[in-house]
């Protein structure tokens, strides 16, 4: 099953799952940009071309996160809800010696538990979350087939998250920023932490059930 399939699948499922009268779907686009960190210490071989000391030990994909979202349970000035989100980024900047080679690729695919916080300015929206799902890299260290394609190694993906939300329309929410921290954690035999430091910005369009 493709990325995109995988995606797709779990937004039906998500949507499906959604029934309580009282509860709060929503959808948002954000601008996501990465630093993914620790690289210089991979355990995979450096590529040939490059001799073994050539890396840099970060590098800074970008491009967009996709998610929905939905609110079940009311504790307090805490709203409980569950998240999914996808996302693809990508940069030409590598953690190779050149600048513009195969590039740096994150796709991923997340599920968590958010905790909206009501203040008492209700046009503002402050968000906490964590999330947990696949992610797929190549680290930025351009490990291509015979065929040219660039080879991408699954990871067990985390995320701890933080957001703010303004109120704009009724239906319509600027997400300001959110600001994230967690890591790839490479499956097989290639066991290994690679950081990531998370800032993305968006608009999210809500309707109540």
């Amino acid at each position: 099953m493709s990325f995109r399939k995988a995606f797709l699948l779990l937004a039906a499922l998500a949507l499906v799952s959604v029934s309580s009268a009282h509860a709060q779907f929503g959808v948002y686009g954000m601008f996501t940009v990465d630093r993914l960190s620790n690289i210089k210490s991979s355990p995979l071989p450096a590529p040939t071309t490059t001799g073994p000391n050539a890396r840099t030990d970060t590098a800074d994909p970008l491009g967009g996160t996709g998610g929905i979202y939905y609110d079940f349970k009311k504790l307090g000035p805490i709203t409980l809800g569950a998240d999914l989100r996808g996302s693809i980024l990508t940069t030409k900047r590598g953690a190779n010696v050149s600048f513009n080679d195969n590039g740096t690729r994150i796709y991923s695919v997340l599920g968590g538990v958010r905790a909206a916080i009501h203040t008492p300015k209700n046009w503002l929206k402050p968000y906490v979350q964590g999330s947990v799902g696949l992610g797929r890299s190549d680290y930025g260290l351009s490990y291509t087939t015979s065929t040219g394609q660039n080879i991408l190694y699954n990871n067990f993906e985390y995320e701890g998250l933080a957001g703010l939300d303004l109120k704009l329309l009724p239906i319509m929410d600027w997400r300001v920023a959110e600001f994230g921290y967690g890591g790839l954690d490479p499956f097989g035999n290639y066991s290994h932490n690679y950081p990531i430091k998370q800032v993305s910005m968006g608009f999210v369009f809500h309707l109540p059930f």
